[in-house]
């Protein structure tokens, strides 16, 4: 399933729209289509017999723009940038593993400000994060002024992505869960299940 997909998919069940002022200001086109992606409980993915979230050994893939689908390298994520959207790739089939549950926020971090548990699953600063809200499922694709945060586009929950993901601002109250990484070929490639639950609390 193509990302075009999946996102026309979510918007055809999700009715609900956010102020529009809110949207410009928290998050612009991008945030407004995947929380629609997001807030969506009735979409769902389809693959087959393998087990739907992140496994250990899929590669990461873009989500979007001109290198959907594409694997990641080390070297696409820079410092201080916007996180990129990722969703885990199967490596055997090639399959992308495409599925609100499944979106990642893909920061750099400067590797001296990692906690330890951060820095052991970590690769040369970058790490990977669900981006699903803890709060109410929204998108966690901003960062903070200062570079070092991700920021929820929906309430404004601000997370540490240095120090597994703790909430710093809420409404949210739940940290976000990280996805463990290593290397391998080059590759951003998953190395253990998330180290918590994903979403909102239910």
């Amino acid at each position: 399933m193509t990302t075009k997909n999946v996102i026309a998919r979510a918007c055809n069940c999700c009715n609900a729209a956010m102020d529009l002022d809110r949207r410009r200001t928290l998050g612009g086109v991008l945030g407004v289509t995947l929380s629609s992606l997001f807030a969506c409980p009735a979409f769902a993915s389809g693959h087959g017999e393998r087990n739907p979230r992140p496994s250990v050994g899929d590669r990461l893939a873009f989500m979007l723009g001109a290198n959907e689908n594409r694997t990641i390298r080390p070297d696409d994520v820079e410092l201080g940038s916007t996180p990129i959207l990722a969703y885990p790739k199967d490596p055997d089939s090639g399959e992308v593993m495409a599925s609100r549950a499944n979106i990642l926020a893909v920061v750099r971090l400067d590797p001296d400000s990692l906690s330890s548990e951060v820095a052991e699953h970590a690769v040369d600063g970058v790490v990977a994060y669900s981006a699903l809200c803890t709060h109410n499922g929204c998108p966690v694709t901003v960062r903070d002024p200062t570079k070092t945060k991700l920021v929820c586009n929906c309430h404004g929950s601000v997370f540490d992505p240095a120090n597994r993901g703790v909430v710093l601002d809420g409404p949210a109250y739940r940290r976000l869960p990280m996805l463990p990484l290593r290397l391998e070929s080059g590759e951003l490639v998953v190395a253990a299940p998330f180290d918590g639950p994903i979403g909102p609390p239910t």
